[in-house]
């Protein structure tokens, strides 16, 4: 069983159009399908792994990348995604039926990402609201909409000035700036309606034994994802943010094997070739490993706060095939790293030589 153990790196700030909830939240419009490459979901960096209360039901990310929206049943937040930080906790939707939260259906944040869009339904109990409109950078309440009658999906129009909402027996849009209906519609617009697929970078994760998804969330470059679950051998709820690189950003360099490329364990065979004695008490070591598709073996070696003037960082990729006496053997090894001082910048992965 092949399984992966990953770290925290930085968040890259993209503009997303909309989120649409029941609990995948997906981008229009990918960077990387305007000419950035395929995101490599196989060769995906968990930034966060957060512990939680409750099962996550809603995810959504605003559109510069750096905030997080989840929602469980009783309880709506948002994350600062470079920190992983608890940002706000907000005091969601309720009835004066209950003395309880009601379940959040659907979030969205608008398109320039200053209006925090949340829906509940719960049947049988009316909210004070079934539309809400708050403010993530500060975390009040700036509009409380469509009463009692109960919305599921949520999405901002292209121009962020209204926001539909799936309350009811139809679909209305809402003005943000009188709070009136201002269209009904028996369906959302075709524009807003998904067009990634977050579940199919989900299964793609070098993580096989991560367990089914309680809700997901794919940001407008396409290159971050954040699951909720609960995997199966762990005691409460997380919530994980993924990064994957796309095609442009995964070039490696390619060296030269070394003199012994056959191996039991690849994990081993890699350490013995290219990790480090590490004299320096910072510089951190990780390696994961996972199988392919192809049936070959696939092992990240990363070796970060080197004692080194120029460079940062290395990351190696090696690729084995099995060999019919169980044995692997390594085919191809690939390097990048990252400099301290430039050409690029220190967080971004590069085969330039550094200064």
């Amino acid at each position: 069983m092949f399984h992966r153990r990953s770290g925290v790196s930085g968040v890259q700030r993209q503009r997303w159009r909309y989120a649409i909830a029941l609990g995948l939240a997906v981008s229009a419009s990918p960077a990387w399908a305007q000419g950035g490459g395929s995101p490599d979901w196989s060769a995906a960096d968990m930034q966060h792994e957060l512990e939680l209360e409750a099962s996550v039901t809603q995810l959504a990310f605003s559109p510069d990348g750096t905030l997080l929206a989840s929602a469980t049943e009783s309880s709506l937040k948002v994350w600062e995604l470079a920190s992983g930080r608890l940002k706000h906790r907000l005091d969601g939707h309720r009835s004066p039926e209950v003395d309880r939260a009601l379940p959040v259906t659907g979030l969205a944040f608008s398109p320039d990402g200053s209006v925090l869009a949340s829906t509940s339904w719960n049947p049988g109990v009316m909210p004070d609201a079934s539309l809400k409109l708050w403010d993530p950078a500060t975390g009040e309440l700036r509009q409380a909409l469509a009463g009692g009658q109960g919305c599921r999906e949520v999405a901002f129009s292209a121009t962020g000035d209204s926001v539909w909402a799936a309350c009811g027996r139809d679909v209305q849009r809402y003005s943000l700036e009188s709070g009136d209906v201002a269209e009904r519609a028996e369906h959302f617009p075709g524009e807003l309606l998904p067009q990634g697929d977050a579940a199919a970078a989900a299964a793609e994760l070098p993580m096989p034994r991560q367990g089914p998804a309680a809700a997901l969330a794919l940001s407008e470059d396409g290159t971050r994802l954040a699951w909720a679950g609960q995997p199966p051998t762990y005691p409460t709820p997380v919530l994980r943010v993924w990064h994957a690189e796309t095609a442009a950003e995964a070039d490696y360099l390619v060296l030269d094997l070394p003199g012994m490329t056959t191996t039991r364990d690849p994990v081993s065979l890699a350490r013995e070739h290219y990790s480090l004695e590490l004299p320096n008490p910072v510089t951190e070591e990780r390696i994961e490993q996972w199988m392919l598709d192809s049936g070959e073996v696939r092992v990240m070696l990363t070796l970060n706060n080197l004692k080194d003037d120029a460079s940062r960082a290395w990351r190696y990729r090696l690729t084995f095939e099995p060999r019919e006496d169980g044995r692997w053997e390594l085919v191809r090894v690939e390097r990048k790293h990252q400099c301290r001082r430039g050409p690029t910048e220190p967080d971004e992965w590069t085969t330039r030589s550094c200064v």
